[in-house]
Parts: C-alpha cells; sequence; structure tokens
C-alpha cells in the first residue's frame, strides 16, 4: 500500500516558541509526523513530532522550543511504519516577537532577564 501525502494544515496561531496547526485527518492514515524548520534552510536540517490520531475531526499539534522573532516552515506527513509519505503543502510561520511591557506605569524602560 502506499502511504498517502500529507493532509493541508492551518495555522491555529502562534507564540513566541510555539506554533499550533489543525489538520484533517485522512482515513488511510492514523499517524503523522509534523515537521518543521527554520526559513530558508534546507528540510535536512528539520525538528519533527509523532502526532497520532483516530478520528475524522480536525487534530491539532504544536511545534515547540522555536525561536522567538523567527520564520519557519511547517508540513505534515503520514507515516505508516517505517514508510512515510510524500509531504503535505507547507506553511510559512513567523513566531512572536518577545513581548516587552513595563511593570508599571512609572517605568519607562523595559527589563529583559
Amino acid at each position: 500500500m502506499t502511504v498517502p501525502t500529507g493532509p493541508k494544515i492551518d495555522l491555529v496561531g502562534a507564540t513566541e516558541t510555539d506554533i499550533t496547526v489543525e489538520f484533517k485527518p485522512l482515513s488511510e492514515c492514523n499517524t503523522y509526523e509534523l515537521q518543521w524548520k527554520a526559513y530558508p534552510q534546507t528540510w535536512d536540517l528539520l525538528s519533527s513530532k509523532a502526532v497520532s490520531t483516530s478520528d475524522e475531526t480536525k487534530s491539532k499539534a504544536v511545534a515547540a522550543g522555536l525561536d522567538p522573532g523567527a520564520t519557519y516552515c511547517v508540513r505534515m506527513v503520514c507515516v505508516d511504519g517505517t514508510e512515510r509519505g510524500e509531504p503535505g503543502a507547507e506553511l510559512i510561520i513567523d513566531t512572536e516577537q518577545v513581548g516587552c511591557t513595563p511593570k508599571s506605569e512609572s517605568s519607562g524602560c523595559c527589563v529583559i532577564l
């Protein structure tokens, strides 16, 4: 059996260090791999996370431990044992910049610890 191409992913949200995506699981695939890389690195330098699902509703996956204010490419791959299908379409997403808000109104500067 041929492993199907990864599903289309949609952005749910991005924080300083995480990107959350959702996708509709394919009936032919119950195990997925969320892959991400810094833009414009090659996919040889990817990071990944296994994602399991067993229903037909939307499922979510999170790429964590990312750098703030960086641009990432994210995609989903179907996995069947040791076989992987072709990657789904890529999303290019920016993580948020580090927030900087004064602790009190009298403080005119931002302190980053």
